[in-house]
């Protein structure tokens, strides 16, 4: 449905509000500004608190930049959101090489990387600054990685609040810049204290991923093919429903649906604040996943877009329309994509950009 050309366009932090960074694609040149008073961050004067949310970008990633082989461009390798993050950070001249190098740069080491993980949706790393101090990344789907904090970072200083101050001073946040189409990614970091000589095996990811201070959010913007939409509406013009399962945060997803007609233009639009659309279209993957088959078999309806979904959501969702009698098809490109597209009557996967793994578990590879 979407290009996978992601691009960083806006974040939030605490007591610093919203900014915007510009520039589109792989450009590693952009212009960070405040929304609240238009100030622009020059790029050899970042602040301590934007040095903090760059250091996750770049570190906490397993992507790369490169420079093409022709011309002035830059392309990004790896999962498109990371590359989306990389550029983030190469446009405060804060990119990962340039953090890991010896030669004028902070010279930080990467002790070990942490996956992500699709049943937890976020991923960690633990490094070591120039001056010794190991640092804990943690990034991820917003109330994965708030559930691991115990308060916020604002440059070097720190503050201890509780999980439900935490949930009421992000999560309004989360919604502003999920409105607006964007993916929504929360970064958190923490100082871990080591004895003696430490190696990619002494700690445990959940010995990581604790008592973590979060930073801030990211936006990330992932325009809709320009062929999705008529696609969309050839399909119901052909009696063939579509659906959408997501990764993504509920309020992305219908935003997104919305763009490629999948859901109606003014779903959830017109509402007065905290009031869902009475025609009940959306659902999250925790509310679907925590009914049974008999409840999900008494919906009138089967939700369009199921967001925040994990494999089992997919597949809970195609075992539900073979009970309906339904003939399900399911296109996925992903590893965590498999089990779906084994599941479904006609399993199709990506060519170019598939894992695989779904290849394999697919009836159709689209090349």
């Amino acid at each position: 449905l979407t290009q996978s050309k992601m691009v960083l366009t806006r974040f939030w932090m605490p007591k610093k509000g919203f900014y915007s960074i510009s520039g589109l694609g792989f450009d590693i040149k952009g212009e960070v500004k405040s929304e609240s008073d238009e100030s622009t961050i020059p790029s050899n004067d970042i602040p301590p608190y934007l040095k903090q949310l760059a250091y996750n970008a770049a570190l906490c990633n397993m992507s790369e930049i490169r420079k093409d082989k022709e011309g002035d461009g830059y392309h990004g390798i790896g999962d498109p959101t990371e590359v989306a993050l990389q550029v983030f950070a190469y446009k405060l001249d804060m990119g990962k090489p340039k953090l890991l190098s010896t030669k004028g740069g902070p010279g930080w080491t990467l002790i070990s990387e942490y996956p992500f993980d699709s049943s937890i949706k976020r991923m960690s790393v633990l490094c070591k600054n120039s001056e010794g101090e190991h640092i804990g990344f943690l990034k991820g789907a917003t109330e994965r990685v708030l559930e691991r904090c115990v308060g916020i970072k604002t440059g070097d200083s720190v503050e201890y609040i509780s999980q439900e101050q935490l949930n009421s001073m992000v999560l309004p946040q989360v919604n502003e810049l999920a409105r607006g189409g964007l993916r929504v990614l929360s970064l958190a970091s923490r100082s871990v204290k080591v004895n003696g000589k430490v190696t990619a095996e002494t700690f445990a990811r959940e010995d990581i991923e604790q008592d973590m201070f979060f930073l801030g959010l990211v936006g990330i913007y992932d325009p809709p093919r320009v062929e999705s939409k008529d696609a969309v509406i050839e399909c119901h013009q052909a009696g063939i429903t579509v659906h959408m399962l997501t990764g993504d945060h509920i309020a992305t997803a219908t935003a997104i649906a919305r763009e490629v007609a999948i859901l109606p233009s003014d779903y959830g639009l017109n509402l007065p604040p905290g009031k869902p659309d009475p025609r009940a279209l959306v659902m999250s993957a925790q509310n679907f996943d925590r009914l049974t088959d008999a409840q999900v078999d008494a919906l009138e309806n089967l939700p369009l877009v199921v967001a925040r979904c994990s494999p089992d959501t997919k597949a809970k969702m195609i075992e539900a329309l073979h009970r309906r009698k339904k003939i399900a098809g399911m296109t996925g490109d992903g590893v965590n994509d498999s089990p779906s597209l084994k599941e479904a009557d006609i399993g199709i996967a990506m060519g170019q950009a598939g894992s695989d793994v779904a290849k394999q578990a697919a009836d159709i590879v689209l090349v």
